[in-house]
């Protein structure tokens, strides 16, 4: 993740500004202990000569996101950022803000995948609609002005996120969505 300026990450680095997930990335990494230490697995000679792979361990919540799939330390810590952001998508709820989705959407069609900068603020809304439609994704839909299938597709793009839709939906009796 680069640390470029980004609306609804701009004045989120007070404390109780916003959620987590939306803070500036040095913010973020200042609630954050880090830990490296060297890759172990496939990879190579050069994998294990330096620590580049990096766990990150969010203090408030105590949420950890590590990766370990780069050579270099500053792509695996920008790697474990993003999962931390989805982490902390997937586990607070209820503030989000609804207008980041906004820049999003194209009549009832949603135009970012699981890997574009701000899926976690996205992922955060659609979870958000989910709970407060208990579970029924077409009512979800419907205040986010995206269609059901558009839905289902942000929420089944990443494994995280899935899981968080299918506990919401299944503490309300509903089937499981599948990815």
């Amino acid at each position: 993740m680069s640390s470029t300026s980004h609306p609804a990450r701009d004045d989120a680095s007070a404390p109780g500004a916003g959620p987590a997930y939306a803070l500036a990335d040095a913010a973020l990494l200042a609630q954050c202990d880090m830990d490296t230490c060297s890759s172990h697995g496939p990879g190579g000679q050069h994998r294990n000569k330096t620590e580049s792979a990096v766990r990150l361990r969010h203090q408030p919540s105590g949420a950890v996101a590590q990766c370990q799939d780069h050579r270099e330390r500053g792509q695996n810590r920008a790697e474990a950022l993003r999962r931390l952001r989805i982490r902390l998508a997937t586990i607070e709820r209820g503030r989000a803000d609804p207008a980041w989705i906004d820049p999003y959407r194209r009549g009832r069609q949603l135009t970012l995948g699981a890997n574009a900068r701000d899926f976690p603020l996205v992922a955060a809304c659609a979870l958000d609609a989910l709970a407060t439609a208990t579970g029924i994704l077409s009512v979800a839909a419907a205040a986010l002005a995206v269609s059901s299938s558009q839905l289902a597709h942000l929420l089944t793009a990443d494994k995280e996120v899935l899981q968080a839709a299918n506990k919401i939906r299944s503490e309300h009796g509903h089937g499981v969505l599948h990815g």
